[in-house]
């Protein structure tokens, strides 16, 4: 059985305040840095000999540090693994995204996924056509009995965990920061999910979501 563990970034200092990070990086909060440090030694006390896969953006980096201290190897980092471009309204709040490009914005809402290739960013389509095939590549490459940990983001994780299930878009909710998702294959061909967005290894203060923005 091969094992590919999926792991979301800890908080950034963009999710904390609210704003829209696409491949922008501001780094990990302090909530987020401490995040990382309980995934890490989890992961590390299940999994002592795993290959571990990072995004290159920094709260990727930043989240995958304390694990592979504990494991004392060093990271392989993947850009394919980043998370989905929303071009120009990177670095912006939803409200200040609403406010500059009000009809881009009401249409996004609506469900219009043409509207991200319109300001720079990558659509639906075009993610998943860059995300599944590196997610399939490092499935394929664990050995049998083995287990490859990648580092990534809340769009990788959600849309390549649907995409690798073949299920519709939505089956599954929301992807904390600091959890793991684990998807394991018996033949090479067949993806089974047996964990999905886990952080029982988060103390409770530590479980936290997309922060809502303050409206002035």
């Amino acid at each position: 059985m091969r094992r590919l563990v999926l792991v979301r970034h800890g908080e950034s200092v963009w999710n904390a305040t609210g704003r829209i990070q696409g491949q922008q990086c501001a780094g990990l909060s302090d909530d987020g840095h401490a995040q990382s440090q309980h995934v890490g030694e989890a992961l590390a006390a299940a999994h002592p000999d795993a290959r571990v896969v990072v995004s290159d953006l920094l709260r990727c980096q930043q989240t995958a540090a304390p694990l592979l201290e504990v494991l004392a190897v060093d990271p392989e980092t993947d850009a394919r693994l980043r998370e989905r471009s929303f071009g120009a309204w990177e670095g912006l709040t939803r409200t200040e995204a609403e406010e500059r490009d009000p009809e881009r914005w009401q249409r996004w809402r609506a469900h219009d996924d043409a509207v991200v290739a319109e300001i720079g960013g990558e659509t639906n389509a075009v993610f998943v056509e860059r995300i599944v095939p590196v997610l399939r590549e490092l499935m394929d490459e664990t050995p049998e009995d083995g287990v490859t940990i990648a580092v990534t983001h809340g769009g990788p994780v959600w849309h390549g965990t649907h995409a690798l299930l073949e299920l519709p878009p939505g089956t599954f909710g929301t992807v904390h920061n600091a959890s793991v998702t684990e998807l394991v294959s018996w033949d090479g061909q067949r993806v089974v999910l047996d964990r999905w967005n886990e952080i029982a290894h988060l103390p409770l203060d530590l479980r936290i979501g997309w922060r809502p923005v303050v409206r002035a």
